[in-house]
């Protein structure tokens, strides 16, 4: 589609110059705003952008009133209609520049970037060595960053293109998302009731904000960047675009939060539905006479006393395993050794067991048990190197043509037992020993690619492991290297 040769809007051109053949829109009309090389020749008045007419009632045609213009001879230099010429050039191609420029600014391009830089993040760091890591976390970090900006302009422009139902689901639900990935669903509330409260809660900020959101955009239009284009009018959201947004922003949103608590809440969410559907059992009304059949031959079926039963469960009692009782030190210690068991195994160094270290993955088990999280940011935002610093600990090394900065984490969520039985509705807990756990623990970690690389790192020399137990059991292991 052409576009005017003086603002570069793509729009219709009724306006042309016949001096040097440009095409220009009707807020460009000319004059004052257009200015050729050729302008000076132009002495009369110019031709109005419409034929004047005068309707003639009696023959009922319209009849176009001509004008006559005056020629000059108006004479310039070679030279100065070669400026001229070269000047009006350079202003082409800044203007050449410029549209191109707009034309690269818009959401498809800035959503390809983002996946781009999330993939050499993610790539690098699987692949390549983690001399960089710190790098290629925050190319990462850029690449969610755009993606989520593309994904608010997207909504915006549905809720400036009368799609505000879609606008409004757009942002609620990744919201709602997070909301469950960072807070843990009361067991004992109506489940259906809390979750339409809480989507209630993030549909209405979704709607002041994307309205707010919305006015200053307008407001920016008409009085800062002078344009009365109205191109979100004919903007139409795509459903599929849409859900592909919503899935993956949600997934990030998710990813950032804690994933094993998004787990628990949709569970419980889940058993909740399940409860609901199960058909409830209904008893006969007393007034109602019940249907009497005979039977012969009837059998005596035998029926234990309450003593009985109640030396039954006492027995089981006494039968059922005890929880065992872990020392979180002696744990920590038995779980160095099988990391440099590990690493022994690879011929490299092993690693001394810092204490410093120690207390700081300590603490950060101990608040994960404590608020019921799992994550290598605490929920203040605070990653092991910032949790580092805050006790005075950094750990930086130079190995002359590079250097490192930062601890490096494992994290592992164990449990104290492997399975539930239920006897008589009475649970049998398979409860662990302190070395299935530490064995389980170095298992997994050594099974994840990214576990194992930080186990099997040349350049670390040291090492903190911290265990905390929470009142359901979960036991929260935390390992920094340095």
């Amino acid at each position: 589609m052409p576009h005017c040769d003086n603002c570069g809007a793509y729009t219709y051109l009724p306006f042309s110059c016949s001096y040097c053949g440009g095409n220009y829109c009707g807020k460009c009309r000319l004059p004052p705003n257009h200015r050729c090389i050729n302008l000076d020749r132009w002495e009369g008045k110019p031709r109005p952008p419409y034929p004047t007419r005068r309707w003639d009632n009696s023959e009922r045609h319209h009849r176009t009133k001509r004008r006559h213009y005056p020629e000059t001879n108006h004479k310039e230099s070679e030279t100065q209609h070669e400026e001229r010429e070269e000047t009006h050039e350079k202003r082409n191609t800044r203007k050449k520049v410029h549209i191109r420029i707009q034309n690269l600014l818009n959401l498809k391009n800035l959503t390809i970037l983002s996946i781009i830089l999330i993939s050499i993040g993610l790539f690098s760091q699987q692949y390549l060595t983690t001399q960089y890591a710190e790098i290629f976390k925050d190319v990462i970090v850029v690449g969610v960053l755009g993606l989520i900006i593309a994904y608010f302009i997207y909504a915006l422009k549905c809720w400036g293109a009368n799609s505000q139902i879609s606008a409004v689901l757009m942002i609620t639900i990744p919201l709602l998302a997070y909301f469950f990935s960072t807070t843990k669903i009361p067991v004992s509330t109506n489940i259906a009731v809390y979750i339409l409260i809480q989507f209630c809660y993030y549909a209405i900020i979704s709607v002041i904000f994307l309205f707010v959101c919305n006015k200053i955009k307008v407001g920016f239009d008409r009085y800062i960047s002078k344009s009365k284009s109205h191109t979100h009018w004919y903007f139409l959201p795509n459903t599929t675009y849409s859900l592909l947004g919503i899935v993956l922003i949600s997934f990030l949103l998710v990813n950032y939060g804690s994933i094993s608590l998004f787990s628990d809440n949709t569970a419980t969410i889940t058993h909740s539905l399940q409860h609901i559907n199960t058909p409830s059992h209904t008893t006969p009304n007393a007034n109602v006479p019940l249907p009497t059949t005979t039977v012969q031959n009837p059998q005596i079926i035998p029926t234990l006393q309450p003593e009985i039963v109640k030396n039954i469960e006492n027995s089981a009692n006494s039968v059922m395993p005890s929880p065992p009782t872990i020392d979180q030190q002696t744990l920590e210690r038995r779980v160095h050794e099988l990391i440099n068991q590990q690493r022994k195994g690879q011929g490299l160094s092993l690693l001394s067991f810092d204490q410093t270290l120690a207390g700081i993955a300590r603490k950060h088990s101990e608040d994960m048990a404590k608020n019921n999280y799992f994550s290598h940011d605490n929920l203040r935002g605070l990653g092991p190197t910032e949790r580092g610093n805050q006790v005075g600990y950094s750990c930086y090394k130079n190995y002359g043509s590079y250097y490192t900065t930062g601890i490096a984490e494992n994290i592992f969520q164990n449990n104290l037992y492997t399975s539930t039985t239920y006897y008589n509705g009475i649970p049998v807990h398979a409860w662990s020993s302190l070395e299935e756990i530490a064995q389980s623990t170095v298992n997994g970690w050594m099974t994840s690619p990214g576990h194992r690389r930080n186990i099997l790192t040349s350049t670390y020399d040291r090492e903190g492991i911290g265990v905390a137990i929470s009142a359901d059991d979960k036991v929260y292991i935390t390992e920094d290297f340095c």
